[in-house]
């Protein structure tokens, strides 16, 4: 949260630098104008400090250049409003250009005084250290002090881009031209952000208990053995939060829940059933089989709630490579097996070795046991992390962008703001703001043996150069795994089917929304299985049989009909080991 708040005071400090656009534009040399635009001049360089200031979070030095800037453009709206210059506004060429520039330097004030300042105000009261959590607890004030800063800001915002979208601009100088319609264009967009921030606050403390406890259940995705989320739902926690405080509850493996194919834990979805087969709401560990959290979250309280017991108020998921992100934060951690996981062995160690450590009958047990402590143990360190909050955010940053760690509330006024974040691991529904294909990969081998698989993937589109596009998506997958290895996997890691000769893998290839399939193609050990729609998109599913060592290519087309697209992008899975992606878009820049 404070990360947004600081992203945001950058954003909004931006909006001042155009003022010394504005004072530059009038071009004559009365003294009032020439003071006007000095003082804007300082404005311009407080903005940079701000950004400085923010990015290093030096709260009290924020707070310091927030009086400054605002004292700035204070001054440069008082020399707008004097009598002299409000009465040269009557006259005639001139006078549109002075008034322009006049209401354009109050809006930028307003906004230094009613946005940027009790931002700043919450900041300055803050410091690094702050903002850790203390024997698990966070402080739950700042977030509720910022909370009101940014509704303050919020409604600041909204005047002042109102207040601009009404200034008139026709008969004005070409810099006076392009200097409101480029604030009014920067007004409106931080306006919209900022309130979108500003909604995500007022959710925040009551996430945090700060209205009674809430229970979350966090599943730990084990990506050696892949699903279109990352990987099954090997193993989860429930984390109670209570008035800020942390702690952790119950834990348990797929193994805790039942396994009985005639009673899902959740009325299913026939079509997603055909298409992901009914399993995902029998077994727990393919609730995560889905390229939507949602329907994972959904699934995987049902199971909770029904095997466990307990309220579950939301689901968060992360994996081992995001978790190997943040250890980098708080530096290695030691188990009580002795094991010592960081940031450069967690994810190998994890997904890989325990399974040759741990065989034999109770070798799933084991490991079940081991996961469960690594993450009790990994869990105390970021509560109760020496990190900088700076090193933290940045960990927990790449995850949430990577798609490796997600959110999901069943509180549907919490849950409508997660869904504008990239933390809900939703597609887009629409191409307004990016134009999205999607590949997804699942393991069907019943085994861990996607340590040993490498993917790529490309999309081709003419979307920016054809009135009805096409999009082509081309995926590849290869075994790195050698015989001599494959002689040496533990059962557990091989295929349940075929041991180490043979693992099978489905890709599911999504177009984006509106587009329609239009014809696949498959190499050896690949073969289409079916085309059907998802989540608003064609999909086509795939089943590709690798041996060891062995390469396979699959390849749909989708068209789209003549409509406005916004830039492509290819999401994918987030592998263990991660796919290369690549958009091939001419025209698109």
């Amino acid at each position: 949260m404070k990360h947004r708040a600081r992203h945001w005071l950058i954003t909004i400090a931006v909006l001042v630098g155009l003022v010394i656009v504005v004072g530059a534009a009038g071009g004559w040399v009365a003294s009032r104008a020439l003071t006007a635009k000095s003082e804007l001049e300082k404005a311009q360089t407080f903005v940079g400090t701000l950004k400085t200031q923010a990015a290093a979070m030096d709260f009290v030095g924020v707070g310091t250049t927030s009086a400054k800037l605002s004292a700035a453009t204070s001054k440069a709206v008082d020399q707008t409003q004097d009598p002299v210059w409000r009465a040269a506004e009557i006259i005639p060429v001139v006078g549109v250009n002075l008034t322009a520039v006049r209401q354009m330097a109050e809006a930028v004030d307003v906004v230094a005084k009613d946005a940027v300042a009790p931002i700043a105000e919450v900041a300055s009261g803050l410091s690094a250290a702050s903002l850790k959590p203390v024997d698990g607890r966070i402080d739950l004030a700042p977030l509720v002090d910022l909370n009101a800063a940014l509704i303050r800001a919020s409604t600041a915002l909204d005047s002042a881009a109102a207040s601009v979208g009404k200034i008139e601009l026709d008969g004005t100088i070409g810099q006076v031209h392009g200097a409101g319609t480029t604030l009014t264009a920067m007004l409106d967009s931080a306006a919209t952000t900022v309130g979108d921030v500003s909604s995500m606050s007022s959710v925040v403390p009551d996430m945090l208990g700060a209205s009674g406890p809430r229970n979350y259940i966090l599943i730990f995705q084990n990506l050696a053995e892949t699903t279109a989320l990352g990987g099954t739902a090997a193993a989860l926690t429930e984390v109670t939060v209570d008035a800020g405080k942390i702690s952790i509850a119950r834990q348990a493996s797929s193994q805790t829940f039942l396994v009985d194919d005639s009673l899902p834990a959740l009325a299913g979805d026939p079509k997603l059933a055909a298409l992901y087969s009914p399993l995902i709401y029998t077994r727990l560990n393919l609730a995560t089989s889905r390229p939507d959290f949602p329907t994972a979250a959904q699934i995987t309280r049902a199971f909770w709630q029904r095997d466990v017991g307990g309220t579950v108020d939301g689901v968060i998921s992360i994996d081992p490579a995001a978790l190997a992100y943040m250890l980098g934060a708080t530096g290695p951690v030691t188990m009580s097996t002795g094991d010592v996981l960081s940031k450069d062995n967690a994810v190998a160690l994890l997904l890989n070795e325990i399974y040759f450590r741990y065989q034999g009958k109770d070798g799933a047990d084991q490991t079940d046991a081991f996961f469960a402590e690594a993450a009790k143990t990994m869990f105390g360190a970021v509560t109760n992390s020496p990190a900088e909050p700076q090193e933290m955010l940045s960990a927990i940053t790449q995850g949430v962008n990577e798609h490796r760690i997600m959110a999901w509330s069943a509180h549907p006024e919490e849950q409508k703001v997660i869904e504008g974040t990239t933390l809900a691991g939703i597609l887009p529904t629409t191409n307004e703001l990016s134009t999205t294909a999607g590949v997804f990969f699942r393991d069907t081998s019943t085994s861990k043996m996607d340590f040993y698989l490498k993917t790529g993937a490309t999309l081709s589109t003419d979307v920016c150069t054809a009135a009805t596009p096409t999009f082509t998506t081309t995926v590849n997958l290869h075994s790195t795994l050698t015989p001599e290895v494959g002689e040496t996997l533990p059962a557990y890691v091989a295929s349940g089917y075929w041991g180490a000769d043979l693992f099978r893998t489905e890709v599911y290839v999504y177009g984006p929304p509106g587009t329609t399939y239009v014809s696949s193609g498959a190499a050896a050990g690949a073969s289409l299985d079916t085309t059907t729609d998802d989540l608003g998109r064609p999909v086509a599913k795939f089943t590709v049989m690798l041996a060891p060592g062995q390469t396979s290519e699959v390849a749909v087309t989708f068209s789209g009909p003549e409509a406005t697209y916004a830039p492509p992008e290819l999401r994918t899975t987030p592998m263990l080991n991660p796919t290369t992606v690549a958009v091939d878009a001419p025209g698109c820049g």
